[in-house]
């Protein structure tokens, strides 16, 4: 990290951790850095970064203290020190934070975050700055009476989805905001402003001696509002009603969540207050919201012209961190999987999540992503191993490439594993299996052998997503009467996550989809060869948005501003050529262009077998959710 050229970080506040990246204007990860908050703030007592449950809580409130946030933010600063990280070229940052998560600030924020001595921790001055000592996490399943009244006041879930990107969920910050409102309305009272995660880390970013109180606490970014059940994503001429400091708050849902509309005590302020509190949102993600505030230049030594740019939530960071093209996809197989695919149309559906793109120039058009989250991902991959395929994955790689549906005559079987309630689709439950010889479908209590789970858990799985993605594609008017299922809905996909490792299931993916399996790369240390990109995406995703904001002030007058995605590519392809890398160097010669790597490609004529099936799949899922 020698020299002089400008560096960029990027912050991930996400459950567990505080994780910090430092990259150089070539997009390439220097270094990494990370608090956990069990292991190095054990004072706090979490376990999985939450507090347990206390007698006064009701069923299924998960939090955690908002000063545990506050002093990782020291720690980690001071761990930066430590390293010797070159804060004073950081010209940009940028941050990530759990999704949905708020944080409630108190009225005398303003005036504390501005007369901080730099003298002094963050932890030992900023207490008395929050109204409520605790953030609700993503995994709080408290409000479910809160969520019907939203879903109501809008005419039910699919209008709810249609209005705000996804139908009411407990996590999400709105039934947050009503619980506290009804619960302890006075500290609802002398909440100042409401934010999330990543507007609290935002907001530290720019605290200091001298700042301007009337805007230290930072606004919301635009994609991480659609996790709020707040924000109407409709075209301006659909809105009903808009407020005066920020349109884009739906009136109705500020009118239930700040009491208004149930006739509430009139001092809380109403839909007005709750939007005063809520403040603007931020539309250009690579405009500054300020620059690093006091305490940082003067404890840490940070360059006083270091750009702050507004945070996002941790799923869009991590969208932004393979800075996807339409019809292109992330597919994390994990404990659940989570599939984000990259659309220019607004396609709001009860059963997923839509998101303003985290990176969008506000010039440009319109530019969304949907996410699809399935609670029986590696959870049911790891059933069927230990089940029926001796527990071991060798074994059943060996078994998906022989039981696999194949072309022309022969058995064909489908299977579906919802070991938990699934979430798509909606309340699927059980173990459901299915056979064909010749003509139609008949339940099976189990396949004629063992290892035929294995292909069939792998097909559903992915047929599932494939379907799903096609009806984004294909846009709002799609249903499932209407779904295109002969039409390849994807061009590529990043593979992340740890079951991405097992090459059997990445080629199944291929397979299934018909189309590139790609992920990650950069330069190896000795320049001579690609490196797998094994950072953490959320962080990166940040760095690159920040370095990405920053690109564009350096722009002459009359310069084409570049979009997020031209952007990466562009330094990604420069970083390649002045490292004297060309499209050769990945695994088994597979090609490299702009910083990815393709790691699969669809085998020939087994794309079809899957186009030819997958209508049927589909009637055999409706069928088994019927049969539960």
């Amino acid at each position: 990290m020698d020299g002089d050229a400008p560096l960029f970080l990027g912050l991930d506040a996400s459950t567990q951790a505080l994780k910090a990246s430092l990259l150089d204007v070539d997009l390439n990860v220097l270094s990494e850095l990370e608090v956990r908050f069990d292991r190095d703030l054990p004072h706090y007592k979490t376990t999985g970064g939450v507090s347990a449950p206390t007698a006064d809580d009701d069923e299924g409130t998960v939090v955690a203290p908002v000063m545990l946030y506050v002093e990782s933010i020291d720690l980690l600063a001071e761990r930066m020190r430590s390293a010797s990280w070159p804060l004073e070229r950081i010209r940009a940052v940028s941050a990530a934070g759990q999704q949905h998560a708020s944080v409630y600030f108190s009225r005398a924020a303003p005036r504390i975050f501005t007369t901080l001595s730099a003298g002094k921790t963050l932890t030992e001055q900023v207490e008395a700055a929050f109204s409520s000592k605790v953030v609700p996490n993503w995994q709080d399943s408290s409000t479910g009476e809160a969520c019907k009244a939203f879903e109501r006041a809008l005419g039910g879930a699919d209008e709810m989805a249609r209005v705000t990107g996804s139908k009411a969920h407990t996590r999400f910050t709105g039934p947050q905001i009503y619980k506290f409102r009804t619960q302890q309305p006075q500290a609802y009272k002398d909440t100042e402003r409401i934010g999330l995660v990543s507007s609290f880390v935002t907001t530290m970013l720019c605290v200091g001696e001298g700042e301007d109180a009337s805007t230290v606490i930072k606004g919301i970014d635009e994609s991480d509002a659609c996790g709020m059940n707040l924000l109407d994503m409709r075209p301006a001429s659909a809105v009903e009603a808009s407020g005066k400091l920020e349109p884009g708050w739906n009136q109705t849902l500020l009118a239930l969540a700040s009491g208004e509309s149930e006739g509430a005590d009139a001092s809380l302020g109403g839909a007005v207050e709750l939007e005063k509190k809520l403040g603007v949102i931020y539309r250009d993600a690579g405009a500054p919201v300020g620059t690093i505030g006091q305490w940082w230049t003067q404890r840490y030594g940070f360059s006083a012209d270091c750009q702050v740019f507004p945070g996002t939530g941790d799923n869009p960071a991590t969208f932004l961190a393979f800075s996807l093209a339409e019809r292109q996809a992330i597919v994390s197989l994990g404990t659940s999987d989570t599939v984000m695919v990259a659309t220019h149309q607004y396609v709001p559906d009860a059963d997923f999540h839509a998101f303003f793109h985290p990176a969008r120039l506000p010039s440009s058009g319109d530019a969304f992503f949907n996410m699809l989250v399935y609670k029986s991902g590696s959870l049911a991959r790891e059933w069927i191993r230990d089940q029926y395929c001796q527990r071991s994955w060798d074994v059943f790689n060996a078994d998906v490439e022989r039981f696999r549906l194949r072309e022309g005559e022969g058995e064909k079987r489908v299977g579906f594993y919802w070991l938990r309630p699934e979430i798509i689709p909606a309340g699927a439950s059980g173990v459901h299996r299915y056979t064909k010889q010749t003509g139609s479908w008949a339940k099976a209590d189990e396949f004629g052998q063992a290892g035929m789970n294995a292909g069939a858990i792998l097909e559903t799985q992915f047929l599932n997503y494939r379907y799903r993605s096609s009806s984004i594609v294909a846009g709002p008017s799609s249903s499932s009467s209407t779904v295109d299922t002969t039409t390849l809905p994807l061009a590529a996909i990043y593979a992340v996550g740890g079951a991405s490792s097992n090459p059997t299931i990445t080629q199944s993916m291929a397979d299934v989809f018909g189309c590139d399996i790609v992920k990650p790369v950069q330069p190896s240390e000795d320049a001579k060869s690609w490196t797998p990109a094994n950072y953490n995406f959320c962080s990166v995703g940040a760095a690159y948005k920040a370095a990405w904001g920053w690109s564009r002030m350096q722009l002459q007058r009359g310069d084409k501003v570049p979009e997020f995605d031209e952007f990466v590519h562009a330094t990604k392809s420069r970083q390649a050529k002045q490292a004297g890398l060309g499209a050769a160097g990945g695994a088994a010669g597979e090609s490299v262009e702009g910083g990815v790597q393709v790691i699969c490609r669809p085998r020939e004529g087994r794309t079809q077998v899957y186009t030819d099936v997958i209508g049927e799949w589909k009637q055999l899922e409706e069928r088994a959710q019927k049969e539960a």
